[in-house]
């Protein structure tokens, strides 16, 4: 689990930088989203029946969040280029983008326990939605190391 938070940690601090290194943030994108989905096989505990079924859905949900994560760098980079002269209106856009994105995680993970449970018990497809929680706030807490606070106005 270490390294997909070094692997998290260097994909955004790429990514606040990526303009010139897309394939490497690529690079990187893609091996987080196989650490990750490593990890959450590993601690499902399914039958190879149940992850035969359950493999195409989490598929289709890593590309799905994908599109998540592609905005969440793009407000990183927005937040890092306003930085130095951010203004209220920079400041209340930043906050409403930021706050949708969230909404649309928990909107779309909800979207795929539904999914999932037609192919996972109800237990099963819960602590797949705790273990997805836990490694989002794990990612986002390691953002959060790495970004600083809104600057204060004077």
């Amino acid at each position: 689990m270490r390294n997909l938070f070094l692997t998290a940690a260097l994909g955004l601090s790429l990514a606040a930088t990526a303009q010139s290194n897309a394939d490497l943030v690529e690079l990187v994108r893609s091996d987080l989203r196989t650490e990750k989905q490593a990890i959450v096989l590993a601690n499902l505990g399914l039958t190879e029946q149940q992850s035969a079924a359950f493999t195409p859905v989490y598929d289709q949900y890593s590309a799905a969040m994908k599109t998540v994560w592609d905005k969440k760098i793009q407000l990183i980079k927005d937040y890092a280029g306003a930085y130095s002269s951010m203004t209220d209106e920079t400041a209340k856009s930043l906050l409403s983008r930021s706050n949708a994105l969230e909404k649309e995680v928990m909107n779309l993970r909800g979207s795929y326990e539904k999914k999932m449970m037609k192919v996972l018990p109800a237990t099963t497809v819960a602590r797949w939605s705790q273990i997805e929680g836990r490694l989002g706030k794990l990612m986002d807490l390691q953002i959060a190391e790495e970004i600083p606070l809104m600057p204060a106005k004077k």
